[in-house]
């Protein structure tokens, strides 16, 4: 029996909507990277090729914020959209995890500088909605990663023998979830390893 190659996994969280992502730029096509800055509560788009650079503050705008439960998922989720497109204390959204059409119940409006953090969806930043730069379609799904390190995680993962945790994982960060829970059920399904696979190896090569 040859050597097994463990991984082991990491905090939720440890990539997301506020690591550093990398992103197309929007004006000559090349990688690009989209911060948020927790100083000055605003999200920063910089391009080293043409050294374009944008800011803006997520929420900025007069927004509400509404909370819904997926009748399908039964999990809860949160967005914030502008009061302008909201009339009354009710409204019809998709699921952020499967699209089902929900109802959803408006509960606060949104002042700058409150921060509303999106989750990411159609393989885009939540900041200024341009395509992420490691992104490769599989079996009518989109595969992406926030940058080279959440690229390498994936990878790492998804070849792995044996998933697991330290230890002392549960005791130093207080939580049961670890990074591989914001995985879709597709990702972890084993007849799909190979081929996402090689997605993602082929994405390493970009530059």
């Amino acid at each position: 029996m040859g050597n097994v190659k463990k991984f082991y996994d990491l905090p939720y969280n440890t990539f997301s909507v506020l690591s550093k992502m990398v992103v197309l730029c929007p004006a000559c096509g090349k990688a690009a990277t989209v911060h948020f800055d927790k100083e000055c509560n605003r999200a920063i788009f910089k391009c080293g090729s043409c050294y374009i650079k944008r800011e803006t503050v997520p929420g900025g705008n007069r927004e509400v914020e509404i909370t819904a439960q997926c009748t399908i998922t039964g999990r809860y989720f949160r967005i914030s959209m502008p009061v302008n497109k909201v009339h009354g204390q009710k409204v019809r959204l998709k699921c952020h995890y499967c699209e089902e059409s929900v109802i959803g119940d408006v509960s606060s409006v949104i002042n700058p500088p409150c921060i509303v953090f999106q989750e990411i969806h159609h393989a885009k930043d939540p900041y200024f909605n341009y395509p992420l730069y490691f992104q490769a379609g599989f079996r009518g799904k989109v595969i992406w990663a926030l940058n080279r390190e959440h690229l390498q995680y994936l990878i790492d993962y998804l070849t792995a023998d044996l998933r697991t945790v330290k230890s002392d994982f549960y005791e130093t960060y207080k939580t049961m979830r670890s990074q591989s829970d914001r995985l879709p059920k597709f990702m972890k399904t084993a007849k799909n390893r190979e081929g996402i696979i090689k997605a993602l190896t082929k994405l390493q090569a970009k530059r």
